[in-house]
């Protein structure tokens, strides 16, 4: 018997020339045995030692592979991961979402909120009271969705069957329950069946705004027989916003569905108007039911929506006075330094009842001004009190600030440099009386909000993150400068509880007590808790159904660590790992990277999250990767403006450097299954990496990319980009245009998702894409959706369904597909 090795194979030969039967030898003829039959002897022992050799190998093969099926085979009975695994269904639909707070403070000690039952209750801070004010056998019936209490508790307005029109706004029919008689009605009985655009409680008694058709209508007192009286008449759907922002203002501006501010006695009210008229108007299709005979044409939808270096809504701010027999409305005029240029209006704040403090922005974004604004003998005017500029990158004030209760002074978030660290958002105090400006904070971290400050103790309350931990947040309180110790800073939640290193936190309307969520990493739970002393006062939720539900869970594990990146900074990387896998073993797993990348962003955080990448590391056993890289947030203001007018550069390498260094360092990888996808900006990003020349990613998936920023709207591609104008930045915006890349796709497995009615980013930059990788020979899979919007909410299990599908049987080629994509999820 010989062995013939050929090709990486052994073949087994058995012809009878080569295998000599010989006699069996006497113990005495050994020494007088011919040479021939002794290498005859030797000849056989060595075939025989090859075939066990080779068995062995092949017995070794067979044991590995029956070792990774047994590991990997989801199920009951395998040993490691005895728990069921997420299904798809569970995660998608919400089933893991935690209940957080969904009430607020309505006086210093009392909060509103509704219970566990569904009934709307206010609780007492201080005498731990509870009172049931709509119970929950009222409310049931009704399908409310959102509900708030008049200042006199009278009423309660109650908003239900709303309409979703952009991110935050939507419309809404209301009722209102009548607290002393237990009975609802329309909000307006002789409209019983109006829709409006947003209604809201005054500041005092029963008095309300509301916005119907793009006007304003105000009512002195909700019940009486007066009628409401038109504060606005100039509204035009589509075209001028009277109390609501537009497209631009909503989406990028205010994060909000309404322009109104009312004054704290409930005797003037500000708000914003925004005329669309110069601006270009964005069209797309609204193709309707396939099951209506009648929907034979689909119909056009037009939406204002500026571009860059296109025509802008021109801003207003105005205030309404209610001390005259008839509303009076006056235009309030912007500051000098900047009436005269283009400029946003990004925050309003009433001072006292008299004065307001209104922020206004530059167009290109680098200089913002804070303003105090009253009413004189020239009518309302708003003079500058600070200012924040720069020469390189943007500034971003977007918040109101926080006054002392004495409106003597007020704080604001704002760079300040640390060295060649550069510049971290801390808690700067301004004097009212000047323009003093003192730094409360300082240090290489960033103080992501400010939310109240307590004269008691002369204490700001913060939330910020930690030095070199900007995964967390937590709540601390730094003395002003009027005490005896200014500067000193405490944390509140730094001990509290090992699973709480995220928190928010929502102060009552004098400080005295505040509402704190734990976020995260473990279930969220909620409680009220004692300003001055911390002390816990109740506990609202814990989500213990929640926590047990997951203790029956195979959970993905975690990993999260820091790798070096070019100019001394480091990516924060984060790893849901499969549950059996075990890294001192050679067992390989497909990875795929959830990449977003936006100026700002942060993926990896410790705030608790059940997400799609939970399910594929818990039922797919797929590595789920998130990096942050130069250009996320919440690390300085350095790091994040690297991204500076070269969008879709930096961002991109990290991502590329950072999974090459996690393939050639975690054994644990399989490098030829590495795949990732992203949605919006992260889509603009995955595509982005797939169109360089790269051997990391040979797969991706792009829901609703950004394609290039000449598509996108003028305040976020102006903010990073700037101007497209030759003499600014108009090879930069080429640079950045993913589709001049599109044939270093070719040779690559890409899926392109997009929804045919997305007002955010319009399908222009996908069919854009399209036509670019069809005149590259590339050849590509897409999925459109029609008529939904850049959240695809109607089609969620469809659409990850179809991305799940595409990453097992084209990116990670596994060998049977199920006939329908509902099998086994």
């Amino acid at each position: 018997m010989a062995l013939e090795e050929k090709s990486g194979t052994v073949t087994v030969n058995n012809s009878a020339e080569q295998q000599p039967q010989a006699e069996k030898p006497q113990v005495n003829q050994l020494e007088k045995a011919p040479p021939e039959d002794l290498a005859s002897e030797e000849e056989e022992q060595r075939n025989w030692r090859g075939i066990c050799i080779a068995l062995l190998v092949i017995a070794t093969v067979c044991s590995l592979i029956i070792t990774s099926v047994v590991l990997l085979s989801p199920g009951p009975e395998e040993p490691r991961v005895k728990n069921p695994r997420f299904s798809l269904e569970e995660v998608i639909t919400g089933e893991y979402e935690p209940r957080l707070f969904n009430g607020s403070w309505i006086s210093d000690t009392e909060v509103t909120f509704r219970d566990p039952d569904g009934a709307i209750v206010i609780y007492n801070a201080r005498t731990a009271e509870k009172t049931i004010i709509v119970n929950n056998i009222t409310l049931k019936p009704l399908n409310i969705q959102s509900y708030s209490i008049s200042p006199d508790r009278k009423y309660v307005l109650m908003s239900h069957d709303h309409e979703q029109v952009f991110k935050h706004s939507f419309t809404a029919k209301y009722k209102v329950y009548i607290v002393e008689s237990e009975q609802t009605q329309p909000f307006l009985p002789d409209m019983p069946n109006a829709v409006f655009q947003y209604v809201v409680w005054g500041s005092k008694d029963s008095q309300l705004a509301y916005v119907y058709r793009n006007n304003i209508y105000y009512l002195n007192s909700y019940g009486s027989e007066a009628k409401p009286s038109a504060l606005t008449q100039s509204g035009e759907e589509g075209v001028i916003f009277n109390g609501l922002p537009d497209w631009i203002y909503e989406a990028e501006i205010f994060h909000s569905n309404n322009a109104l501010w009312w004054g704290p006695d409930g005797t003037k009210l500000a708000y914003g108007v925004f005329n669309d008229t110069q601006v270009d108007v964005m069209t797309y299709p609204w193709y309707g039911s396939y099951e209506d005979s009648t929907n034979v044409y689909p119909q056009t939808i037009k939406l204002r929506y500026p571009k860059p270096g296109r025509p802008n809504p021109k801003a207003s701010l105005w205030v309404a006075d209610f001390t005259q027999p008839f509303p009076v409305t006056e235009e309030v005029m912007p500051p000098v330094e900047i009436k005269d240029q283009e400029y946003y209006l990004t925050a309003v704040e009433w001072i006292d009842d008299e004065r307001l403090l209104a922020i206004w922005l530059r167009r290109v974004q680098n200089l913002s001004i804070v303003s105090i604004c009253q009413s004189g003998d020239s009518g309302w005017m708003c003079r500058k009190h600070s200012q924040e500029e720069t020469n390189y990158g943007w500034v971003d004030m977007y918040e109101a600030p926080v006054f002392k209760k004495n409106k003597r002074s007020y704080f604001l978030r704002l760079p300040v440099a640390d060295g060649k660290a550069g510049h971290f958002k801390h808690v700067a105090s301004f004097d009212m009386s000047s323009d003093r400006k003192d730094f409360l904070t300082h240090g290489s971290y960033d103080i992501t909000r400010i939310l109240a400050h307590l004269e008691e103790d002369h204490s700001v309350y913060y939330l910020t993150t930690l030095h070199g931990i900007p995964e967390q947040r937590h709540l601390y309180a730094v003395k002003d400068l009027t005490s005896n110790n200014p500067r000193e800073q405490r944390c509140l939640t730094c001990s509290l509880d090992e699973d709480c290193l995220y928190f928010n936190a929502l102060f009552s309307n004098e400080g005295h007590y505040f509402v704190l969520e734990c976020l995260g990493p473990g279930v969220p739970r909620i409680e009220i808790r004692e300003t001055l002393s911390n002390a816990l006062v109740e506990v609202l939720d814990t989500n213990n159904d929640l926590e047990e539900a997951l203790e029956d869970r195979a959970l993905p594990q975690i990993e999260t660590f820091k790798v070096p990146l070019k100019g001394g900074y480091k990516a924060t990387v984060r790893l849901y790992l499969p549950p059996p896998l075990r890294e001192n073993e050679i067992i390989k797993f497909p990875m795929i990277l959830h990449v977003c990348s936006s100026p700002g962003h942060q993926l990896v955080s410790e705030k608790f999250h059940i997400h799609w990448g939970s399910y594929l590391a818990s039922h797919k056993n797929y590595i789920y990767a998130q990096i942050d890289g130069r250009g996320s947030g919440y690390q300085g203001d350095k790091r994040v403006q690297e991204v500076f007018r070269k969008l879709g550069n930096i961002e991109v390498e990290d991502q590329l450097v950072v999974t090459s260094y996690l393939v050639s360092t975690k054994s644990y990888i399989d490098s030829e299954r590495v795949a990732l996808w992203g949605w919006s900006y992260g889509g603009y990003t995955a595509v982005s990496v797939l169109a360089t020349e790269n051997d990391v990613f040979s797969c991706g998936i792009s829901v609703a990319p950004i394609t290039n920023w000449l598509y996108y709207d003028s305040v976020y591609s102006e903010r990073y980009m700037q101007s497209p104008k030759p003499e600014d930045n108009y090879i930069g915006y080429e640079k950045s245009d993913v589709s001049i890349r599109a044939e270093h796709v070719r040779g690559k497995k890409f899926l392109l998702i997009h929804g045919t009615a997305d007002d955010d980013v319009h399908l222009q930059h996908s069919m854009m894409l399209i036509k670019a990788l069809t005149n590259a020979g590339v050849l590509f899979r897409t999925q459109i959706y029609p008529d939904e919007k850049h959240a695809l909410l109607n089609v969620k299990m469809h659409l990850y369904q179809t991305m799940e599908d595409f990453l097992e049987y084209t990116c990670f080629k596994s060998p049977e597909r199920p006939m329908d994509m509902h099998n086994g999820r």
